[in-house]
């Protein structure tokens, strides 16, 4: 069987910042993620991602799919042994991972484990809501940005926050057309004899071809759940997420999280809770975690502060 100091599971912004912090402190680092490309959801995202933390702060204001690339080339440049198209889809006791890959299944056995699996869109269930041309915001974005595809000419957004503006505004940079909106599925009514052709909410009815559910996302911790690690269910974020210490441990002996998999969070703050997950698996130098642990702290706000208060694991009670 592998083995590796550090195993990061998922390489978007918080796990690719996970593997490289975990380098630096000259760990044995290995990442898992089943996309064929590094990046995560940046690779599918056109919009100026923003100000960015620490290390990688010469890569403020680029657009998701040149963040992505940019990550990808800091990680070429590392001892970081890669896995792209590659599972991880179990845990078992001693931290071994089971993985599936390119070259067929196998053990790695890690002596830290950082899980960055990000999230999954929300769905909601409505009338016609399994009829083809309805879909969730991030299938939407992939069709768009990735594969270059229109999936639809008129489109229904249905959702109010972040997302749901990112996806409105890349329909019309595309050149489609955001015919309605919608703030949630409540009394959404979608009609058609084979594929999408009429939405009909608020008493009105409107002719599209594509329905886009962007109704946020939800944490993926599954890996951290099968460790048995101390968790909340939040109906609010839609899912379980770990109690975590303030170096993004969780109860289950090491084994850490960073990222939308403990909860959604922004780009930088991402970045900067893989930077933390990285440095304390990898066991660095207590000046350096608590250097990152500041960072962290500075990048949150009050209200995001309180929410992790509740989340805090009380260690050794």
């Amino acid at each position: 069987m592998k083995q590796v100091d550090v195993a990061v599971v998922g390489a978007g912004p918080a796990g690719i910042a996970a593997a490289l912090a975990a380098a630096s402190a000259g760990a044995r680092t290995a990442l898992i993620d089943e996309q064929p490309v590094v990046g995560g959801s940046l690779r599918w995202r056109v919009a100026s991602i923003g100000e960015l933390p620490g290390t990688f702060r010469d890569l403020n204001g680029l657009p998701g799919v040149r963040l992505a690339s940019a990550l990808g080339e800091r990680l070429s440049a590392t001892t970081v042994e890669v896995t792209t198209s590659g599972v991880a889809w179990g845990w078992f006791e001693g931290n071994v991972l089971g993985l599936l890959g390119p070259s067929g299944a196998s053990e790695l056995q890690a002596g830290s484990i950082v899980v960055a699996s990000g999230s999954t869109d929300r769905m909601a269930p409505f009338p016609g809501s399994t009829l083809p041309g309805v879909m969730t915001a991030r299938a939407l974005l992939i069709f768009l940005h990735l594969h270059r595809v229109f999936p639809g000419r008129r489109f229904a957004v249905v959702g109010s926050g972040t997302d749901a503006a990112e996806v409105a505004d890349a329909i019309g940079s595309a050149g489609a057309e955001v015919v309605c909106r919608a703030d949630s599925v409540e009394g959404l009514w979608v009609e058609g004899g084979g594929r999408v052709t009429q939405v009909e909410f608020a008493g009105a009815s409107h002719e599209v071809d594509c329905v886009v559910v962007a109704l946020g996302r939800q944490p993926d911790p599954a890996l951290v759940l099968q460790a048995l690690a101390e968790n909340i269910l939040l109906p609010e974020v839609g899912g379980f997420v770990p109690y975590r210490g303030p170096n993004c441990e969780t109860s289950a002996a090491n084994i850490y999280v960073a990222g939308d998999a403990a909860g959604i969070v922004s780009d930088a703050e991402a970045l900067a809770e893989g930077h933390l997950a990285g440095l304390a698996a990898a066991h660095a130098s207590a000046e350096q975690i608590a250097a990152a642990r500041a960072e962290l702290d500075a990048l949150r706000g009050s209200e995001r502060r309180a929410t992790l208060d509740r989340l805090r694991l009380k260690v050794g009670a």
